[in-house]
């Protein structure tokens, strides 16, 4: 097949009128209607995180309708704009969909803006509404200079401000942007376009509304007689379907023809909602098909009897793992995400196998040939679900190679030697074995960026636990709102599972008052999070790169972070549990039955570990270098 990039005629699915829903009048605010058309983007979604401003208080009184709170739609603050994004980052990975953040003019839309660029850069569906001066006062500005506040003034000052000048900031952080005005047929049409495109890109997006527009009026109708539909204007259509079925074969062709093939699953494979699919296929395959995951993805059952380890160049589990990848006649990486910080410092190699398959979200390659799933227009002929349902079922197993070449599997060994250091701080080697044994199946594992996600590559993890992090974006202090966001997701959805959060010292005062948030929220939180804060007094692994004992390392050690909850509002035995541990013995005396307390409450673990202690995979590193 010739790789194409073209835009097809193509008619949408059809879709059904609905049934008037009794709820809505005939005629609803615009805000309103914005409101019923995220629930019907993504069902699932329950919170809304935000922060008040005047610019957008119109719009948050219309998430106060009946219509509205009928839905179980609720709002959430933040304890500012920062976290707010980082909160709705997470919780679009946690609920697997959209998410939503809505701020204020300039200094709340400014201060979340690294937040969505982490959003942007690790493929969260975020959904950035700002509220704006209202359309008299942009008309206005047109031919008069009027400063108004939370708007920066033009630099020359016979020149009226610029009122679209943050808008202007987000293009390279977003995947679409649209600003609204007094055309509510307009309106509608571009939060669709909006909606789709960040469900489909599943990265962030902006949406800027005048402070007047969610109160202007439009008629309900349009939310039943045509309802949002997150599909393509391709999707399904017999061109895709060709296009699906050609890929599809030409990859199975090959795998068939292999001696010895690999699988490889990233993080974009569940990032775009396709993990169910991806499970389905590893169930499928026989042993003779060895299988790999990335430091992102971990989402391969690393209990099967042919999942070698983790592949990450340079940084793979260890040369065993790195040698047998790289070394397969067949490679199939399904959402390979290929950033530095997931493929080894750029040390990824597939050029030794005769054929190498890179499915991506908006393409797949076939050794050189490049077949682009996202055409010209942004839409896309078909989703990672529907390509791996395809694979799975043209799949003949009967003619994949029987014969296993290896039954090699990384086992991460205990590296952890009992020392004289054990009275004064807990070795990470330590910490890290102990997450080895006592990670359950189904736990949602998040880390943020410190020296302990090094070794996170050296945990054994167990079926279906789910793996957060911001590493490859590297925004230290992500984790701590991270975790919030995800907990109002998993609660959300009803489920049980562990939340545990992994957090060191440094990144944590970047972010630390959204713990006040877990307490504020607690009545409605019926499973909260288990955290462990590393103590290393300052920023160990950039100790490690340069200036060990230099001040630009070090932050103020001296914050009683198992008192930190308690200044928050919090009631120690009702809120949540807090314990500081201080070396070896602690830890195993508090720890060492991995019991870790009663979701219903906080469970708050401040470990102290070493000053320049870190994962032996990083000393292993630096001596590599």
């Amino acid at each position: 097949m010739v790789p194409v990039r073209e835009t097809t005629p193509a008619t949408p699915p059809a879709i059904e009128e609905t049934e008037i829903p009794t709820i809505l009048p005939e005629n609803i605010g615009f805000g309103e209607f914005l409101f019923q058309r995220i629930a019907q983007a993504n069902p699932k979604l329950k919170t809304i995180f935000e922060i008040p401003g005047d610019f957008n208080l119109n719009l948050l009184e219309h998430a106060f309708t009946p219509s509205v709170t009928s839905k179980g739609i609720k709002l959430i603050n933040t304890c500012n704009e920062l976290n707010g994004a980082y909160a709705a980052d997470a919780y679009s990975k946690a609920i697997d969909g959209l998410s939503v953040f809505i701020s204020t003019y300039g200094v709340g839309e400014l201060s979340a803006i690294n937040g969505i660029a982490n959003a942007f850069t690790e493929y969260g569906a975020v959904l950035h509404i700002v509220g704006t001066t209202s359309t008299r006062q942009k008309e206005e500005a047109k031919s008069k200079i009027v400063n108004i506040h939370h708007l920066v003034p033009n630099r020359d000052a016979f020149t009226p401000p610029d009122h679209a000048v943050y808008e202007k900031m987000v293009d390279g952080v977003s995947c679409i942007r649209e600003s609204l005005d007094r055309d509510i047929s307009s309106n509608i049409a571009k939060v669709d376009k909006v909606l789709r495109t960040i469900i489909q890109e599943r990265r962030p997006g902006y949406l800027f509304i005048p402070c007047d527009v969610p109160d202007m009026i439009t008629s309900s109708s349009i939310l039943h007689k045509k309802p949002f539909s997150p599909l393509s204007q391709y999707q399904g259509t017999a061109h895709a379907k060709s296009v699906l079925n050609e890929v599809t074969d030409t990859i199975l062709s090959l795998l068939y023809k292999s001696k010895d093939p690999s699988l490889f699953a990233d993080c974009l494979v569940n990032r775009f909602g396709a993990q169910k699919e991806l499970n389905k296929l590893v169930e499928m395959l026989p042993e003779s098909v060895k299988l790999f995951s990335s430091n992102y993805g971990r989402n391969i059952d690393e209990t099967k009897s042919n999942y070698v380890g983790v592949y990450s160049g340079a940084g793979s589990s260890d040369f065993k793992v790195k040698d047998l990848f790289e070394n397969s006649d067949f490679l199939l990486l399904l959402g390979f995400y290929d950033t530095e910080m997931n493929n080894g410092g750029c040390t990824c190699d597939f050029s030794k196998a005769a054929n190498t398959i890179i499915v991506h979200p908006d393409y797949i390659r076939i050794n050189s040939a490049i077949h682009h799933n996202k055409q010209f227009n942004g839409e896309k002929l078909f989703s990672m679900q529907e390509f791996l349902q395809n694979l799975v079922e043209k799949l003949d197993v009967s003619k994949i190679a029987a014969v296993r070449q290896t039954t090699y599997q990384y086992i991460p060994q205990d590296t952890y030697v009992a020392s004289k250091a054990d009275n004064s701080y807990c070795p990470q080697a330590m910490i890290n074995a102990f997450f080895t044994k006592h990670l359950q199946p189904n736990d949602f594992f998040i880390v943020d960026t410190m020296s302990f996600s090094f070794g996170v590559t050296d945990i054994k993890f167990p079926q279906n636990l789910h793996l957060l992090s911001g590493w490859g974006y590297g925004s230290i202090g992500y984790a701590v709102p991270a975790t919030f966001g995800a907990i109002m997701a998993i609660n959300d959805l009803g489920s049980n599972r562990r939340i545990i959060l992994v957090q060191g010292d440094g990144g944590a005062q970047m972010t630390a008052q959204e713990f006040s948030s877990f307490i504020r929220y607690h009545h409605i939180l019926h499973n909260l999070p288990k955290v462990f804060l590393l103590n290393n007094d300052g920023y160990t692994i950039e100790r490690k790169l340069l200036g060990p004992t230099r001040p630009y390392n070090d932050i103020n050690g001296l914050w009683k972070w198992s008192k930190l909850l308690s200044v928050f509002g919090g009631v120690e035995g009702k809120t949540h549990e807090a314990y500081k541990i201080h070396n070896v013995q602690e830890f195993e005396e508090q720890l060492g039955t991995g019991k870790l307390g009663d979701s219903s409450r906080l469970q708050f673990y401040e470990v102290i570990a070493g000053k320049f202690d870190v994962p032996t995979r990083v000393d292993r590193m630096m001596t590599s270098k």
